[in-house]
């Protein structure tokens, strides 16, 4: 059974990060917090962004929810439930649930490696994975959910 991209859902999941970052690194929510473990202030963040940033990390996120997206192409697409019968794995629930997965088994490897070696806090650790896990879990339910 050959599947047709959701281009709509792609570019819904690719906004993710961007929507889900403003509201999660916000000061009054887990801004502050993430500034104070990267050693920053209001002043020595400058003016804020460049387009070309938010360029760039939209460019960025489309790549993730792509490879979000290839991830439920074709597997799953012949699992059996136990009696035999095909299961339906194409749901908003098994996308989180892989978004968590990465978020867990891909996401804190990577940055906790980084963080032992930069000598990064706990706290700088536990933000960015927070965020990168609940990112992924949007995106995954999003591509694995919106067919």
């Amino acid at each position: 059974m050959e599947q047709q991209i959701n281009w709509w859902a792609q570019i819904v999941a690719a906004l993710m990060p961007m929507v889900i970052g403003f509201i999660y690194y916000h000061p009054k929510v887990l801004g502050g917090v993430w500034m104070r473990a990267n050693g920053m202030t209001k002043e020595s963040m400058g003016t804020g962004p460049k387009p070309i940033m938010y360029l760039l990390a939209t460019v960025l996120a489309f790549m993730l929810a792509f490879w979000c997206r290839l991830q439920f192409m074709d597997i799953h697409q012949t699992s059996l439930n136990f009696d035999g019968t095909p299961k339906d794995w194409v749901t908003y629930r098994h996308g989180i649930a892989h978004g968590i997965f990465y978020g867990l088994l891909v996401v804190l490897p990577i940055v906790g490696t980084n963080a032992i070696f930069e000598r990064r806090s706990l706290t700088y650790v536990l933000v960015n994975v927070g965020y990168w896990t609940l990112t992924l879990a949007a995106i995954c339910a999003i591509v694995c959910g919106w067919r």
